[in-house]
């Protein structure tokens, strides 16, 4: 009302002061023509001729005013026309801006299927699905199910009754009008003839309703398992199929002609389980074998679509050999009495590799990733008879040495490579190529009195000042130091050094909450000048804090601002060699 009203005494005053020129411009003509008559008439009679009536023109004000009104009214038209369409453009353009768009609830329903699988308290669930009503109505076609035994036990007297009571009485309200259960999941602490019974009645009855993710978890207590019955290994519709606990008969028939996802653990395995899984299951991409036992021999050579393979500490694994053109990760973790023979030359087109095998020699690592020219991404783990590594690679970009407590040296030529990660005694990278890095995380630990790796670990850092924009962080017994500039960097003497090189700004803000959560350390130390903008975010962060932060309301586990029972400030002045460079420290006290 407001904008037609303004609207309307805009086009009243504009129409005024048209007719206002109009009438001067009107009157000027009139006075001119009038004047030129009156010269020509000059001699004449005064009594004017009837016959030359209708040829003299006339001039009354009354013609003029007709003629002002028909221009005024045309343009009148014209003007509240144009600006019409000014004013609906406007407000279209304004709708096309200002309109908004519930982009939450076009995301598509297996997208917001996952999403939901992600959060594993109830409470969670119920406020993410407040966003929108087609996110409720998602929640209530989607089922995940978790129950726990733990969480019945009690100080005294068996909580095995109890918790059959609570899980009866869950499914029975919940499954009768469900059609699909997308994840199912049980974790038994303890397990009993009955309590077997009551779980092959839960699980098929998830099996009944086309549960896609199944997983079944039994702690091993006197090499008591759980044995896995017939029609979970024949479902169509499972997809992640997750155990641990469980016992397997060799002469079980397996049909999961959808299943993407296997993960076996904490359980003995005959040497016919594997193989029988592999065949049973032709999509399985996904295959990891925990802490399991009796394998011996792995060995897959069938057209599969396996592309992840990882095997963690399986006693008595003595042979891997794959033949799988479609693996791209590839993980093997054993232990120092172990020896295990690894043929895995025919997965060309493998990008991550990760070792722990303390067999591993020189000659037959770089057998080993000369066969492979797509790796992205190499780790070693205690491997101790490494001793020289030699990695030329185009398309590698991390790399990750833990432990190898032998290796001397590291030749490394990967123009692409941009982290890399290093935890020894010594310090083996001073001669590569830092270019493409963009974090670097060392670990110096010395075990032994002659500890002299800091000359190598400076001839590396000098790399780094040349490239700017780095910052080192150095941690030693609590205490965190962040050096902005490292053309100012002091003389390295810790005994216990950690130092992190970090290029990316942002990466650099994320590592302050992640540390202080994590270590929660003494001191935080910040060498910058005094008008540096990441200091000004640390100040910020830490000193502004609220007493009773509201930031974890609704979260379980809170961040590192809960925390802090006092933060003190001090700060020291650099002097004119060091460019203006100030020492900002934050003293924590952590809530006990």
């Amino acid at each position: 009302m407001f904008m037609k009203t303004r609207w309307l005494i805009i086009d009243r005053q504009l129409k005024r002061n048209i007719s206002k020129k109009l009438l001067k411009i009107n009157r000027k003509k009139q006075k001119t023509e009038h004047s030129s008559s009156l010269g020509n008439q000059v001699g004449h009679s005064k009594k004017p001729n009837i016959q030359n009536k209708k040829s003299i023109p006339s001039y009354s004000p009354f013609t003029t005013n007709r003629k002002s009104k028909r221009k005024l009214s045309s343009i009148f038209k014209k003007v509240i026309s144009s600006r019409k369409k000014r004013k609906m453009e406007k407000i279209d353009k304004v709708d096309e801006v200002v309109e908004p768009i519930d982009r939450i609830s076009e995301l598509p329903e297996p997208i917001i299927h996952h999403i939901l699988s992600l959060l594993h308290c109830p409470r969670d669930v119920a406020r993410i699905t407040a966003l929108s009503k087609k996110w409720r109505s998602i929640w209530a076609s989607f089922f995940f199910f978790n129950f726990d035994q733990k969480r019945f036990k009690t100080s005294g007297g068996d909580h095995t009754e109890k918790f059959i009571t609570f899980v009866d009485n869950s499914l029975a309200s919940k499954l009768d009008p469900m059609i699909r259960i997308h994840k199912f999941k049980i974790s038994l602490s303890q397990v009993n003839p009955k309590l077997k019974l009551y779980t092959n009645k839960w699980v098929y009855s998830a099996i009944k309703r086309n549960v896609k993710e199944l997983e079944i978890h039994v702690e091993e207590k006197k090499k008591k398992h759980y044995m896995l019955p017939n029609f979970i290994l024949t479902s169509s519709t499972l997809t992640s199929l997750r155990l641990s606990g469980c016992k397997y008969d060799n002469e079980i028939v397996i049909n999961l002609h959808n299943l993407k996802e296997l993960s076996i653990k904490n359980s003995h395995v005959d040497k016919n389980v594997i193989p029988n899984f592999i065949r049973g299951c032709p999509l399985v991409e996904d295959l990891r074998l925990v802490h399991c036992t009796g394998i011996g021999h792995l060995e897959i050579s069938t057209p599969v679509k396996l592309t992840r393979v990882e095997l963690h500490e399986c006693h008595g694994l003595v042979l891997i050999n794959l033949e799988v053109p479609s693996l791209t990760s590839f993980l093997y973790i054993g232990k120092k009495s172990w020896f295990c023979e690894i043929n895995i030359g025919d997965c060309e087109n493998l990008k991550c590799l990760t070792l722990k095998d303390s067999n591993l020699t020189d000659e037959e690592f770089q057998d080993m990733i000369t066969k492979f020219p797509n790796l992205e991404k190499i780790a070693l783990r205690e491997c101790d008879y490494l001793e020289r590594i030699t990695i030329l690679s185009m398309k590698l970009k991390e790399l990750s040495v833990i432990r190898c407590k032998n290796v001397e040296e590291a030749n490394i030529d990967a123009p692409n490579l941009s982290v890399l990660e290093y935890f020894g005694e010594r310090m083996p990278f001073s001669s590569m190529s830092v270019g493409s890095l963009c974090e670097a995380k060392l670990n110096l630990q010395n075990k032994k009195d002659n500890f002299v790796p800091l000359k190598e670990l400076l001839i590396f850092l000098m790399k780094f000042k040349r490239k700017g924009d780095w910052k080192m962080v150095v941690s030693s017994n609590k205490n965190v130091t962040i050096h902005e500039d490292l053309k100012n960097v002091p003389y390295l003497t810790s005994h216990d050094l950690k130092l992190e090189l970090i290029k990316s700004p942002v990466k650099v803000k994320g590592y302050i909450g992640n540390l202080l959560r994590m270590s929660r350390p003494k001191t935080l130390s910040l060498v910058s000048s005094s008008s540096s903008e990441f200091l000004k975010f640390v100040k910020e962060k830490i000193m502004s804090r609220e007493k009773n932060p509201k930031c974890c309301t609704y979260y379980s586990k809170k961040c590192w601002l809960h925390f802090i029972k006092d933060v003190k400030m001090v700060v020291f002045e650099g002097d004119e060699t060091s460019q203006e460079l100030q020492q900002t420290t934050f003293q924590f006290t952590w809530k006990s």
